[in-house]
């Protein structure tokens, strides 16, 4: 099928000035070619008019959990109730114009296959499968004491037995549990490399992983041609990530200067989500849980200005997990906290042109090599939203939903309401 995408003025992932008045010209389901000057519109099945708006590549969330639909990690739901869920949370966040997300960690691989397929609605994901954690680390995902380990990776756990995530203790584990998720085609790894908020047996401040054992995940993964992203936010969890290989850093709120060089030496990426950055009710918590989430705001200002000074290459990811309507909250309304922290162009670059280059590090890994993904031009799959106004100048025009007008994910259409 031929498409004309026509007056269209175009961000293309990239540069900050827009094509102004061109015309995309879809074949099957690429962009064939962006065209200046007249176009012969008998010549295409579909044309759609973008006067007035401005068309961007479609929307990639680096950072979200699809098959986590409860309120915590660990929610006690059978696998194929965790699989179902997961079918709507995929088709809203396409309908939010998300047309990519990279899945960190959880049960993707039938969402997947039927999402690519064409059997369900949903954005392109990249995945990592199952989350790999230590014992008593944050993807230790045992709601209280009494879920034991049972025998060789089988616990007394519903969400452990479903593979959300894998506990894996050694060298030896670490290497078997990466090649089970590159097995099933995770286009990368996720390690638990520190603490978190969520789990119930790991301290933020604990550090996850010997240097050995993600050393052997990072190996385990380059020779698949493939890389390990890490959920940290320490200085120490994050140095010891770094040294050992690990190429993009979730989170890492607490960044401090030391490590920010560290991550400039070695062109480490960041997704640096809001987190506690968002408003969070303290009121009846206790004085120390109070006390934590303003050192976490606190950081996060400073990790703001340490990205800023050393350039430090990010990725819009949100986190959206658990209850479907805090998804629907978050997900969009978080380009408000991009912009207020790093600009607009910057915000929308790290939504758009920078997965492009991400991808790149997932190699023969990649799932989706036949178009290129986050960005407009010749090549890329017809991804691509339609928007009131120009989100490049101001990036709170995508913080709501009714001001993308029209959803193209491999040239399906999705929404229009031009």
């Amino acid at each position: 099928m031929n498409t004309l995408i026509k007056n269209a003025n175009v961000f293309d992932g990239k540069n900050a000035a827009l094509q102004e008045n061109v015309h995309i010209v879809i074949e099957d389901n690429l962009v064939k070619e962006i065209v200046r000057g007249a176009v012969t519109e008998e010549n295409f099945e579909a044309v759609y008019d973008a006067s007035h708006h401005t068309v961007i590549p479609g929307l990639t969330d680096a950072h979200v959990h699809l098959s986590i639909t409860g309120n915590s990690l660990s929610d006690g739901r059978r696998v194929d109730e965790k699989a179902v869920r997961s079918v709507r949370f995929a088709k809203e966040m396409l309908l939010r114009g998300f047309t990519t997300v990279r899945d960190a960690g959880g049960i993707t691989f039938g969402l997947k296959k039927n999402i690519d397929n064409g059997f369900l609605d949903g954005p392109r994901i990249l995945p990592s499968n199952a989350m790999i954690s230590q014992t008593s680390g944050h993807g230790d995902i045992r709601a209280n004491h009494a879920e034991v380990r049972i025998a060789d990776s089988i616990y007394a756990s519903a969400d452990l037995n479903s593979k959300l995530s894998v506990l894996a203790d050694g060298v030896d584990e670490v290497i078997r549990a990466v090649r089970e998720q590159l097995f099933l085609g995770a286009s990368q790894i996720k390690l638990m490399a520190g603490g978190g908020f969520s789990s119930a047996y790991d301290p933020i401040w604990t550090v996850q992983f010997s240097f050995e054992e993600i050393k052997a995940a990072v190996d385990a993964a380059a020779d698949y041609g493939t890389y390990v992203m890490a959920h940290l936010y320490t200085p120490p969890s994050m140095q010891r990530a770094a040294r050992a290989g690990v190429k993009c850093f979730e989170h890492a709120t607490l960044l401090d200067e030391e490590t920010a060089r560290i991550v400039a030496d070695q062109g480490i990426w960041i997704t640096p989500g809001p987190q506690l950055g968002r408003h969070y009710p303290t009121t009846g918590l206790p004085k120390s849980t109070v006390k934590l989430i303003e050192d976490f705001r606190d950081g996060e200002k400073r990790a703001t200005e340490l990205i800023d000074k050393y350039n430090l290459p990010i990725l819009y990811g949100t986190d959206a997990f658990g209850d479907i309507h805090r998804a629907a909250e978050i997900q969009l309304d978080d380009f408000r906290l991009f912009k207020s922290r790093f600009g607009s162009f910057r915000g929308i670059v790290a939504a758009t042109g920078n997965i492009h280059e991400l991808i790149q590090l997932s190699t023969y890994q990649n799932p989706y090599p036949e178009g290129k993904i986050g960005v407009l031009e010749e090549g890329s799959f017809a991804d691509l939203l339609v928007v009131n106004g120009n989100p490049v100048e101001d990036l709170d025009i995508l913080a709501e939903q009714s001001n993308i007008r029209f959803i193209m994910k491999d040239a399906v259409v999705y929404k229009n309401t031009l």
